[in-house]
């Protein structure tokens, strides 16, 4: 919190005189630069694969002591103490992974016997029937232009049409409302929602200038309408454009903004 306040985003000669476009990036800027200080960023491999059905937590403790000993093994060597006991418990996790799987199948298709509807659907799912082929057909250009061209048109405002009178926010407003946002957030928000929970009372006056500057004139920060686009399948033809359906998260404080 004290890197926080020294920024830029606590001193209000930095920001006055700021338009709204320079007022989101010294946000991103400046709260990007801090966390990078605090926790800089580094690459981790994670393999998204969900577990079977069967891995309980009795397989997840002797994958965690198998890693272990392995990781121990590696250190000193394949010819060690410690490398013939990680291989010992290599060959017992593989037989409780084995005998895991047999047990639970059979007692589903025992369980299912007299609903035969159930049964093939067990059956489908433990031979791996019926699930979708990953498709490579589709480019991300092709979906870019599908959805450009789905966009909805707008009607133009009328000329002479304006926003002439507005009840101005306070940091009060602003402290209220952001401790109402779920605690979730898009994978370009610069800071999580549940830290911006925690700053608010910090960060309140700088978000309320940026919020008031943008009624008053009646602009969007560019940064603002950009937006995290997440396909979520309509139908098993993936193969096909239409049977995508786009998820736009915005930014957290897009979203406050409106």
């Amino acid at each position: 919190m004290a890197d926080l306040q020294t920024s830029a985003l606590c001193d209000e000669r930095q920001y006055d005189r700021l338009d709204g476009d320079a007022l989101a990036k010294l946000y991103d800027d400046t709260i990007t630069g801090l966390l990078d200080k605090q926790v800089p960023v580094r690459q981790v491999t994670c393999r998204r694969r969900p577990s079977n059905l069967w891995f309980d937590d009795e397989c997840r403790r002797a994958k965690r002591t198998l890693r272990s000993l392995e990781r121990a093994a590696r250190r000193v060597g394949p010819l060690s103490p410690a490398a013939i006991v990680w291989r010992a418990q290599k060959r017992q996790y593989s037989i409780l992974l084995q005998q895991k799987c047999s047990d639970f199948w059979t007692k589903r298709v025992d369980a299912e016997q007299s609903r035969p509807r159930r049964l093939w659907r067990s059956f489908d799912e433990l031979l791996g029937r019926g699930r979708a082929p990953a498709s490579s057909d589709i480019e991300a250009s092709t979906l870019h232009r599908f959805f450009i061209d789905d966009l909805p048109t707008f009607t133009p405002v009328p000329v002479g049409c304006e926003l002439r009178l507005f009840t101005a926010i306070s940091s009060a407003e602003v402290v209220e409302l952001v401790r109402k946002l779920p605690d979730k957030q898009c994978t370009s928000d610069p800071l999580p929602t549940w830290l911006l929970k925690q700053s608010v009372e910090i960060l309140a006056p700088f978000l309320c200038r940026l919020f008031n500057w943008s009624l008053q004139n009646g602009t969007v920060p560019s940064t603002f309408k950009s937006a995290y686009i997440t396909l979520l399948l309509k139908k098993a033809g993936l193969a096909d454009t239409k049977s995508y359906h786009p998820i736009s998260n915005l930014f957290v404080i897009s979203k406050l903004l409106e």
